[in-house]
Parts: structure tokens; sequence; C-alpha cells
């Protein structure tokens, strides 16, 4: 998915941690740049909304000295806006949770 192609968008700088079993296959497949693959649980969201998960384009990754992982997402819900806000937390998500992080400031 191009840029161009996402008409709504929300973009956020996040820190996620991904489990340690799985980091490796993930980085090596749809936890990379470009994808759009992964899911991001907003469990607030629930409270409020149908759902709770929102989509978005993995637009940057950087590996932190600890292992966690800086990202920089492309969200196309525009509800996106209203929840995904500095320190806000979330679970990454692919057919099950694989990760944790937080919305950046």
């Amino acid at each position: 998915m191009a840029r161009a192609d996402v008409a709504i968008d929300h973009r956020a700088s996040v820190l996620v941690r991904l489990d340690e079993t799985e980091k490796a296959r993930l980085m090596a497949g749809v936890f990379r740049p470009g994808s759009r693959s992964v899911m991001f649980r907003f469990p607030e969201v629930a409270k409020y909304e149908d759902g709770d998960m929102f989509g978005a384009v993995i637009e940057e990754i950087e590996e932190q000295s600890d292992g966690s992982l800086r990202v920089r997402l492309l969200f196309w819900s525009d509800l996106a806006r209203i929840y995904v806000t500095p320190g806000a937390r979330f679970e990454v998500w692919y057919a099950r949770t694989l990760g944790e992080g937080v919305v950046l400031p």
C-alpha cells in the first residue's frame, strides 16, 4: 500500500517490545517497513467503540539498545486520531498477541 492510497491518516511514533520467541520471525516477515499486516489493539477503546484494533502501515523501525523497537506508524482509521495518543498502551496483534507498546509523545 502506498501512502497515497491511505485517504485518512494519523501518524504516531511508538515504542514496541515484541515477544522474544517471535521477534526474529516477525522482523523477517510481517513486522517490517511497508507492512500493513499487523494490527494494534488498544483495550481502552473497547469501552467506547465496537472494535479496539487499528491497522497501520509500518513506515520506519529503529531497534533500540534494550531490544525494543521505535516504530513510526501510519494508521488509516479516523478513530486513531482520538485514541492513539501519547501514553496510550496497546498490544501488537497478528493472529494473537505478540508484543506490547506505548505511544510516544
